[in-house]
């Protein structure tokens, strides 16, 4: 059990560093207009949100961004699915 767990909290961070590296362009172009220096909010997101930060880059690739409805989806998916890995322990921990 605790190796599925771990391979759930590790597969998304897994498959955005291989993008990272395999494909910089789809990692690295949705977050260039930011403020922030540009590999900076992808490690972040890497280490916080990766689900969010893979929905986000594959929204701003597919669907034009977060300007319409798909991508809105596709990023809300990520955060729920970020935020039940994050807070799945906390519940089992009060049983």
């Amino acid at each position: 059990m605790c190796f599925w767990a771990a391979l759930g909290l590790l597969a998304p961070r897994l498959i955005l560093v291989l993008m990272w590296l395999f494909n910089g362009s789809f990692v690295l172009q949705p977050f260039a207009g930011m403020a922030v220096p540009n590999p900076v909010i992808p490690a972040l997101g890497l280490i916080l949100l990766p689900t969010t930060t893979l929905g986000y880059c594959w929204a701003s690739s597919s669907f034009g961004g977060v300007s319409n409805f798909s991508g809105i989806l596709v990023v809300a998916i990520g955060v729920i699915i970020d935020l039940g890995l994050i807070g799945n322990g906390r519940g089992l921990a009060k049983r």
